[in-house]
């Protein structure tokens, strides 16, 4: 009884940093949940309406007070809303599945999927854990590429050119493995807790580093949840077998999970599964964009809430996509190509022959030019 009673106390305060941490983004992002703002919706598809006024306030204040309900009553049928809401309003606008909202609503799920569990409560904890050992181990995976290497090793000499250049090599090739590593020894006994103050170490740079630098902000509220949810989940946790996180109690509902934080973010490796789903953070493998303006009677039609994003450089019109969505939404474009042609025509839209050919073109302009 004692266990289960400290079990019901972890995930209570887990699903409340879950909320929290997605109601503070929220409230930085106001922009990214209405649907007349100055940068567009991207729908998953294009058969999806994109809500006008007043629905669009409605389904986002809906949420908002789906959010706050389950805070304080985390009843299944609350939390599994909360998730099918927040599913229809990512597929309206692909640009809401930023990593902070998504790896709240797993929280969420979990919580919600699993609570009337016929087991006990380890269950659900232990499936808790599985969202934090995945998001460790394949963020760390994801990192493994030549243009993290060559983009964080250009970062550090930035910023700590004082520090010795082969220090700087030998911290930027083991950043990913020590991160996949650390996911991995949150399953044992012995390493949990080096793994727990590492973690946390970890995100206590990146806040320091954000603030320092003066960007990013937003990313702050998750970084503080996951600071607390890590210590919450696995400070004081106890494993009674080797992999016991994984096996003990196995069902469907933990498969389903296992499915979800594993198996789909594997598949993103052959396209299948999207890079922010996937726990591919920081990695350098998402794709940012800007479109070349070519067409001056297009840009001409431009209205000036998307020219004022323009820079000229050789005679051409450029927009850099993460500058307008972060100035208007405050988060990054929604990193996958899809998210970027869909602006494009978009921006093409305003002319008078939108079908006409030539009039811009999209670059990828953070990839290495011979990738694979």
């Amino acid at each position: 009884m004692i266990i289960e009673q400290r079990n019901k106390n972890k995930i209570y305060l887990v699903h409340v940093f879950a909320v929290l941490g997605f109601l503070a983004a929220m409230a930085y992002t106001p922009k990214l949940w209405i649907t007349k703002t100055d940068f567009p919706k991207i729908p998953r598809f294009d058969f999806i309406p994109v809500p006008q006024a007043p629905w669009d306030y409605i389904f986002a204040f809906s949420l908002i007070g789906l959010l706050l309900l389950f805070l304080f009553k985390p009843k299944r049928y609350i939390g599994i809303t909360i998730v099918f809401l927040y599913i229809y309003l990512g597929l309206v606008d692909q640009n809401r599945l930023q990593p902070y909202f998504y790896q709240s609503i797993l929280t969420i799920l979990v919580v919600s999927y699993l609570r009337k569990s016929r087991k006990n409560t380890t269950i659900i904890l232990h499936c808790l854990m599985l969202i934090f050992i995945a998001t460790y181990f394949w963020s760390g995976i994801h990192k493994i590429n030549a243009n993290f290497n060559a983009q964080w090793m250009h970062a550090l000499t930035k910023h700590f050119s004082i520090i010795p250049e082969k220090i700087r090599q030998i911290f930027t090739y083991s950043v990913p493995f020590i991160e996949a590593i650390l996911g991995l020894l949150l399953l044992f006994n012995r390493t949990r807790k080096i793994a727990v103050v590492a973690i946390v170490g970890m995100h206590v740079t990146i806040v320091i580093m954000l603030f320092w630098l003066g960007y990013g902000f937003n990313v702050v509220p998750w970084n503080l949840q996951n600071i607390l949810s890590v210590i919450i989940l696995f400070w004081s946790y106890k494993s009674t077998s080797n992999f016991d996180i994984l096996s003990q109690f196995y069902n469907f509902k933990k498969t389903v999970i296992l499915f979800m934080v594993f198996l789909l973010p594997f598949t993103n490796f052959f396209g299948f599964w999207d890079h922010l789903l996937s726990f591919s953070f920081f990695s350098s493998k998402l794709h940012y964009f800007y479109i070349e303006i070519v067409d001056d009677a297009l840009y001409k039609k431009l209205p000036s809430k998307i020219t004022k994003y323009a820079q000229e450089y050789d005679g051409k019109h450029i927009i850099y996509l993460n500058n307008w969505a972060g100035d208007v939404n405050r988060v990054l474009l929604y990193p996958q190509d899809r998210v970027a042609k869909k602006v494009e025509k978009f921006v093409q839209s305003f002319a008078d022959n939108p079908n006409k050919e030539g009039m811009t073109n999209l670059v990828e302009f953070n990839q290495l030019k011979n990738k694979n």
